[in-house]
Protein backbone atom coordinates (compact mmCIF):
# COMPACT_ATOMS: atom_id res chain seq x y z
CA UNK A 1 0.00 0.00 0.00
CA UNK A 2 1.02 3.62 -0.48
CA UNK A 3 0.86 6.63 1.13
CA UNK A 4 -1.07 9.49 -1.51
CA UNK A 5 -1.78 13.04 -0.55
CA UNK A 6 -5.61 13.48 -0.52
CA UNK A 7 -6.53 14.67 -4.50
CA UNK A 8 -8.32 18.11 -4.35
CA UNK A 9 -9.78 18.29 -7.92
CA UNK A 10 -13.40 17.87 -8.40
CA UNK A 11 -14.11 14.90 -10.48
CA UNK A 12 -16.63 14.59 -13.44
CA UNK A 13 -18.89 11.77 -12.48
CA UNK A 14 -18.70 9.09 -15.19
CA UNK A 15 -21.65 8.45 -17.89
CA UNK A 16 -20.31 4.95 -18.73
CA UNK A 17 -18.61 2.07 -17.76
CA UNK A 18 -17.09 -0.50 -19.83
CA UNK A 19 -18.98 -3.46 -21.09
CA UNK A 20 -16.10 -5.47 -19.47
CA UNK A 21 -17.35 -4.17 -16.09
CA UNK A 22 -13.62 -2.70 -15.82
CA UNK A 23 -12.81 0.81 -16.79
CA UNK A 24 -12.36 2.90 -20.10
CA UNK A 25 -15.33 4.85 -19.11
CA UNK A 26 -15.51 7.87 -21.46
CA UNK A 27 -16.97 11.24 -19.42
CA UNK A 28 -18.24 14.23 -21.01
CA UNK A 29 -16.08 16.92 -21.68
CA UNK A 30 -16.21 19.83 -22.98
CA UNK A 31 -14.37 21.42 -26.86
CA UNK A 32 -13.65 18.48 -29.04
CA UNK A 33 -11.98 16.19 -27.05
CA UNK A 34 -14.06 14.08 -24.29
CA UNK A 35 -11.66 12.69 -21.20
CA UNK A 36 -10.79 9.27 -20.55
CA UNK A 37 -10.50 8.02 -17.08
CA UNK A 38 -11.81 5.70 -14.36
CA UNK A 39 -15.61 6.44 -12.86
CA UNK A 40 -14.77 7.45 -9.72
CA UNK A 41 -11.51 7.80 -10.39
CA UNK A 42 -8.02 9.83 -11.80
CA UNK A 43 -9.00 10.77 -15.50
CA UNK A 44 -7.26 13.32 -18.17
CA UNK A 45 -8.88 16.17 -19.50
CA UNK A 46 -8.81 14.68 -23.07
CA UNK A 47 -7.24 11.53 -24.38
CA UNK A 48 -5.43 9.22 -21.80
CA UNK A 49 -2.01 7.84 -23.01
CA UNK A 50 -2.49 5.22 -20.12
CA UNK A 51 -5.08 4.03 -18.52
CA UNK A 52 -4.18 0.83 -16.38
CA UNK A 53 -5.32 -0.50 -12.79
CA UNK A 54 -4.11 -3.58 -10.48
CA UNK A 55 -6.19 -4.63 -7.37
CA UNK A 56 -5.58 -1.55 -5.33
CA UNK A 57 -4.45 1.36 -7.47
CA UNK A 58 -6.05 3.35 -10.60
CA UNK A 59 -3.38 5.10 -12.71
CA UNK A 60 -3.94 7.42 -15.72
CA UNK A 61 -1.42 9.16 -17.81
CA UNK A 62 -2.30 12.43 -19.50
CA UNK A 63 -0.70 14.66 -22.13
CA UNK A 64 -0.02 18.10 -20.30
CA UNK A 65 1.54 21.18 -21.21
CA UNK A 66 5.16 21.47 -19.62
CA UNK A 67 8.92 20.67 -20.48
CA UNK A 68 8.42 16.56 -19.78
CA UNK A 69 4.50 16.58 -21.19
CA UNK A 70 3.07 14.19 -18.89
CA UNK A 71 1.59 13.83 -15.68
CA UNK A 72 0.77 11.22 -13.49
CA UNK A 73 -2.54 10.91 -11.82
CA UNK A 74 -3.01 7.50 -9.29
CA UNK A 75 -5.48 6.15 -7.14
CA UNK A 76 -5.27 3.96 -3.80
CA UNK A 77 -8.28 1.91 -4.62
CA UNK A 78 -7.89 0.73 -0.71
CA UNK A 79 -7.75 3.97 0.93
CA UNK A 80 -9.51 6.67 -1.53
CA UNK A 81 -6.29 8.52 -1.76
CA UNK A 82 -5.09 10.48 -4.71
CA UNK A 83 -1.96 11.82 -6.24
CA UNK A 84 -1.41 13.57 -9.13
CA UNK A 85 2.43 14.54 -10.49
CA UNK A 86 2.91 16.88 -12.92
CA UNK A 87 6.78 16.13 -14.77
CA UNK A 88 5.67 12.34 -15.23
CA UNK A 89 8.73 11.32 -18.13
CA UNK A 90 8.87 8.64 -21.07
CA UNK A 91 11.18 6.14 -21.26
CA UNK A 92 11.57 2.75 -23.39
CA UNK A 93 10.10 1.03 -20.07
CA UNK A 94 7.38 2.99 -19.78
CA UNK A 95 6.36 6.00 -17.42
CA UNK A 96 8.05 7.63 -14.29
CA UNK A 97 7.24 10.05 -12.10
CA UNK A 98 8.96 11.39 -8.66
CA UNK A 99 7.01 13.08 -5.54
CA UNK A 100 8.54 13.81 -2.42
CA UNK A 101 11.48 11.00 -2.77
CA UNK A 102 9.63 8.52 -4.17
CA UNK A 103 9.39 7.10 -7.33
CA UNK A 104 6.22 5.64 -9.55
CA UNK A 105 7.12 3.57 -12.11
CA UNK A 106 4.26 2.82 -14.78
CA UNK A 107 5.49 -0.25 -16.88
CA UNK A 108 3.45 -2.31 -19.16
CA UNK A 109 3.16 -5.27 -16.49
CA UNK A 110 3.00 -3.86 -13.46
CA UNK A 111 2.89 -0.33 -10.95
CA UNK A 112 6.51 -0.46 -9.50
CA UNK A 113 6.37 2.20 -5.93
CA UNK A 114 10.10 3.00 -5.00
CA UNK A 115 11.18 4.82 -1.37
CA UNK A 116 12.99 7.34 -1.21
CA UNK A 117 15.88 4.40 0.40
CA UNK A 118 15.38 2.52 -3.08
CA UNK A 119 13.02 -0.42 -1.31
CA UNK A 120 10.06 -1.30 -2.90
CA UNK A 121 6.69 0.46 -1.55
CA UNK A 122 4.24 -1.52 -3.56
CA UNK A 123 4.77 -3.76 -6.67
CA UNK A 124 1.16 -4.17 -8.00
CA UNK A 125 0.74 -6.17 -11.66
CA UNK A 126 -2.25 -5.09 -13.68
CA UNK A 127 -5.32 -6.46 -13.95
CA UNK A 128 -5.99 -4.20 -17.14
CA UNK A 129 -4.04 -1.87 -19.03
CA UNK A 130 -4.54 -0.02 -21.67
CA UNK A 131 -1.70 2.25 -23.88
CA UNK A 132 -2.57 5.00 -26.55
Amino acid sequence: MFDMHKHHATRIAAVGVAAAGLVGATLAGTGAAAADGFPNGPYCNGPAEVMAESAISQVVICPVQGPTGWEYSGKAKTTGNWIDIRGAYRDNAGFHADNNGYSYHVLRDNLLILAPDGSTVSYEPWTYYYQR
